[in-house]
């Protein structure tokens, strides 16, 4: 019975988790105004962002960031395009990794620089104690100092299939 109950459980969340995957590949022509990253040789040898002006079936009219005019590229052109979908952040790997670092670090240093107690201390400690409360507390505090870092916004990009001639 248990099985069962744990099985039917299993399969209402699937559907969550596979739902908060990307998004479906966008359809040519882009709609005008969405902001895009570009590789093609118009533009040079890198990747160029900015926004799209326009768009028909055989080209792109694009404005690069910071940038007055604009350029039309034909599709067959264009090696690869992207276009943003919302933001995200890092938050979540970069508190994995601070942890990881500073947890690791404090406690390789707690454990290098251990000394025995003497009698006139609060508490008697031992070295796996002591790396142990060392390690932890190094390790919340990259925790913190690693979701600061990855706690920037960052551009999903979503790639976009070009109609070929």
């Amino acid at each position: 019975m248990r099985l069962g109950s744990t099985i039917c459980a299993i399969a209402l969340i699937v559907p969550t988790l596979s739902g908060a995957q990307a998004a479906p590949i966008p359809d040519w022509p882009i709609a005008a105004g969405s902001r895009v990253r570009i590789l093609s040789p118009v533009l040079g040898d890198r990747q160029q962002i900015g926004n799209v002006v326009s768009a028909t079936r055989d080209t792109l009219v694009f404005l690069p960031a910071k940038q007055s005019a604009s350029t039309a590229i034909g599709t067959p052109n264009i090696i690869r395009i992207e276009i943003a979908k919302g933001k995200h952040t890092q938050m979540g790997k970069g508190a994995v990794m601070g942890f990881l670092i500073f947890g690791g670090a404090f406690a390789f240093m707690a454990n290098a620089t251990y000394r025995d107690c003497h009698p006139n201390c609060l508490w008697v400690t031992t070295r796996r104690s002591e790396t142990l409360a060392a390690g932890v507390l190094g390790g919340l505090l990259g925790a913190f100092a690693g979701a600061a870092v990855g706690g920037r916004q960052t551009d999903t990009w979503v790639p976009v299939a070009v109609p070929v001639k």
